[in-house]
């Protein structure tokens, strides 16, 4: 019973999700961070610089749309879990689980960056981070068999764990960007990564049942696992099988490595069809990495062991028992000399609406991420007001993870060069007397500083169209009449008869030479109309 308590509750840690980028920052365009999940949203300082460790530091919670309150409860003074025999509500949990619960990390911390203006119309950013990424997936029928155990207990109990995968990567992200204003409407941008691994992992099965009854348990599949660790292998045993996993003195690592490089892209476009309303659309980080220091094993899974009966009551060494079966399965195969592993991609839609000087705007954006056969979707929804050109503050709400019970939040203050920043989607809104934010699905934040200089007053921009519209004079119909002019008298002979016609304070002067025929002078609308 201990086991399986350790091991639920290891699992729900795994679930936890760390995600870099806030969606609140896509609209918080005094910092340069926007510019990081779209290209073509352009900085609007002319230069600013990332200082290293300080600037960009994100960190994130998620349960993988469950809330801490169906793990945790209050009762009689105490807080307990799920698992407490007096307390618990395993079914209610069990009930919001999805069929496969995907949950995802990411870390991610700036290094080095700066970004600067080329000539009018051009941006060019660069920047280094280290960055982790993890994803879970978690059958339903894993936590039906920890919860509930076989409840037939004279047939055969089937549970399908195929869906059961883990990968994590940790890596350094060296990219430059490009972002270019086409005119008023249209801008593009496009960044270039160069990634350079440090550790990879991945397990994952094409199939994987476990069929229990109470004279014995089968677990039949196939699947496969890839370590890129530098110093870290697989040690086979006489029949081909994992025996242990070797690690090699920490000092010796580097000896072991081999450099594992990748790439990735990221494009974006941002259109204005009015001053005031930008649309903007972004594919970030598509791309791929190869993996080097690779030590894998793969194989079919087909084991058998008995004398296995489990309920919630009567403790078993199941994962022992699991995991036992799947190591005796694969086999070892050191002669592959890496493999290559997607990113995992996003894409962002945005719209965003500024109004009142551009002091006020809303703003709404979806973030998808997709990497094989996993797909998650966020959408935020936005409110900024920017009182001035030093100070902004943004409050926001997504759906998917926000559980009507937390709000999104941000604050930037600038004090130059320093711009003080803080963004997340999820700020909790319910406590319990522990502290304890008992209804959020997840919680994030990232904050920092970056030196900013010469940034544009935004709160400008629109005023300053306006004051150029009207600075062009009106014609109504109520102006009165221009006074009439004299008409030269009618000449017999061809000259050279230059007419300049006034439009929109533009002259244009027209040349004729021909035969004057006739001038008449006509009275239309109080003007004189000359006919040649």
């Amino acid at each position: 019973m201990k086991r399986i308590k350790i091991l639920l509750l290891a699992l729900v840690t795994m679930s936890i999700g760390v995600f870099a980028a806030t969606n609140s920052l896509y609209f918080m365009d005094i910092l340069p961070f926007q510019n990081y999940q779209n290209p073509a949203l352009r900085p609007l300082s002319d230069t600013y610089v990332e200082l290293p460790g300080i600037s960009n530091v994100s960190a994130a919670f998620g349960l993988g749309g469950l809330s801490l309150n169906d793990i945790f409860y209050v009762k009689d003074g105490q807080l307990v879990t799920f698992l407490h025999p007096d307390y618990g509500n395993k079914d209610a949990l069990f009930a919001k689980l999805r069929n496969t619960t995907h949950t995802t990390a990411d870390v991610d911390v700036t290094l080095l960056g700066f970004g600067m203006k080329v000539k009018e119309r051009g941006y060019f950013t660069f920047n280094l981070s280290a960055r982790t990424d993890l994803m879970f997936a978690l059958p339903k029928d894993f936590v039906s068999l920890a919860f509930y155990g076989t409840p037939d207990e004279e047939g055969i109990n089937r549970y399908d764990l195929s869906s059961l995968r883990l990968n994590g990567h940790a890596y350094l992200d060296l990219s430059g960007g490009y972002t270019h204003q086409i005119n008023d409407k249209w801008t593009v941008g496009g960044r270039l990564h160069l990634l350079v691994g440090a550790a990879a992992g991945e397990a994952s099965f094409e199939e994987l049942y476990l069929e229990a009854s109470s004279q014995e348990w089968k677990l039949l599949g196939k699947g496969n696992v890839n370590l890129s660790v530098p110093g870290v292998s697989f040690v086979p045993g006489s029949d081909g099988g994992i025996a242990e996993l070797l690690v090699t003195d920490i000092e010796n690592i580097l000896s072991f490595y081999k450099p594992s490089l990748g790439a990735a892209i990221d494009l974006g476009v941002a259109y204005k069809p009015v001053p005031e309303l930008t649309l903007s659309l972004s594919l970030k980080d598509i791309g791929f990495m190869y993996w080097n220091n690779l030590t894998s094993a793969s194989g079919k899974i087909d084991g058998a062991f008995t004398g296995v009966y489990y309920d919630m009551n009567n403790p078993v060494n199941l994962v022992d028992s699991l995991l036992a079966s799947v190591k005796g399965s694969l086999h070892v195969d050191n002669t592959k000399g890496g493999y290559v592993q997607e990113t995992r991609g996003k894409l962002y839609v945005g719209a965003e609406y500024s109004f009142l000087r551009n002091m006020m705007s809303v703003g709404v954006v979806s973030k998808t991420e997709f990497m094989s056969k996993y797909v998650s979707e966020e959408v935020s929804l936005n409110y900024k007001i920017r009182p001035c050109h030093w100070f902004g503050i943004s409050a926001g709400y997504s759906f998917v993870s926000g559980g009507w019970s937390t709000i999104g939040f941000g604050m930037d203050i600038k004090l130059p060069p320093f711009n003080f920043y803080v963004a997340t989607d999820y700020t909790p809104l319910y406590y319990s007397a522990q502290g304890i934010p008992y209804k959020s699905q997840a919680v994030n934040v990232q904050a920092g500083v970056v030196l900013t200089f010469k940034t544009k007053d935004n709160t400008k921009r629109l005023t300053a169209k306006a004051a150029d519209l009207a600075a062009i004079p009106e014609v109504t119909a109520e102006e009165p009449a221009a006074e009439p002019q004299a008409v030269p008298e009618p000449q017999a002979v061809s000259e050279l008869v230059e007419v300049e016609t006034s439009v929109s304070n533009t002259t244009v002067t027209e040349t004729v030479t021909e035969k004057v025929e006739e001038v008449q002078g006509d009275e239309v609308g109080g003007t004189n109309v000359v006919k040649l």
